[in-house]
């Protein structure tokens, strides 16, 4: 397997390549033709095979495969909120009256969970690569990882209606959102609006490898999801578990507000999909894989600073 320079390859073929194969953010502002353009150019370098515009992937030095303009987070996953919620009143309750209220049913999500999807917005400029090292913050013990879908929007768009929202995305990735989880749980029960700094700090928005586009995926709803850390399942989910689907995402993000190529939206950490929910979280060292069907495997070491 390799990758493939666009823009080398164009030239080498004797096409007219132009700005859109610059980047990756680019491509996406481009539009249909651009991507009618790559196509066309990959066809050709199949066809012909010029020299020096493959580049196997285990020469590759990865980067995000985006940087955003901007990135919006949402947690669409029952499974996922009604485990962790639990997981922080052992911690906070213990065990006992945690057990006691979830025998008596007491144990549930807010009628606005189900309402609208929720989402704050994320540090655009966190970003952090496959096989790259996402720092551990000094001020916590209790970094986690957070298995996500991720997607990619390729179109300007403003209230735009559920039934046409698709249409809107460009492609999808994998995403791990790294979580400091004591830093939260400081911040949030206090009245806050939402994550601060337990979701905000360098290298903690690591996706990639790659972007698929969004004709490679006929249905997001249906991918296999898994966790790994040094090696170890940690948790298994699928993206059929969210509550509210992207298009609902995007409905919400694009009331009053304008959407704009290459943005990108976490759809939230699937069930089983967090150490949170099994108390168990990140060493120094530790190597988190995040896999996702159709797309493939987003790679993070922690680092913890000298």
């Amino acid at each position: 397997r390799a990758l493939v320079d666009l823009d080398r390859a164009g030239r080498a073929l004797g096409l007219q390549t132009g700005p859109a194969f610059s980047s990756m953010l680019a491509l996406i502002e481009a539009g249909p033709a651009a991507l009618d353009q790559v196509r066309a150019t990959l066809e050709a370098e199949d066809a012909e095979h010029p020299d020096a515009v493959r580049v196997p992937l285990d020469q590759v030095r990865w980067a995000p495969p985006l940087v955003p303009p901007r990135m919006l987070c949402f947690s669409v996953y029952e499974q996922h909120m009604k485990q962790a919620f639990e997981s922080v009143l052992k911690m906070k309750a213990g065990r006992g009256v945690t057990g006691m209220l979830k025998g008596l049913g007491m144990i549930k999500m807010p009628k606005r969970f189900y309402a609208r999807p929720l989402y704050y917005k994320g540090n655009n400029l966190s970003v952090s690569a496959h096989e790259g090292q996402v720092l551990w913050p000094r001020w916590t013990e209790q970094l986690d990882y957070e298995m996500e879908l991720g997607v990619v929007i390729g179109r300007h768009g403003k209230n735009v209606s559920a039934n046409d929202a698709m249409d809107y995305v460009f492609g999808y990735t994998c995403f791990n959102d790294f979580s400091a989880r004591d830093k939260m749980m400081q911040e949030v029960p206090w009245g806050g609006v939402g994550p601060v700094k337990g979701k905000d700090f360098d290298t903690g928005n690591a996706m990639g490898p790659w972007i698929v586009t969004r004709d490679e995926i006929p249905d997001p709803y249906d991918l296999r999801m898994q966790v790994r850390v040094n090696g170890e399942v940690r948790g298994q989910s699928s993206t059929s578990g969210m509550t509210h689907p992207i298009s609902r995402m995007i409905e919400v993000a694009t009331d009053e507000e304008r959407i704009v190529p290459g943005e990108f939206i976490g759809t939230g950490a699937a069930g089983n999909g967090c150490g949170i929910e099994f108390l168990r979280f990140l060493a120094p060292g530790d190597v988190v894989e995040v896999e996702i069907e159709r797309i493939g495997v987003l790679r993070s070491t922690v680092v913890r600073a000298a």
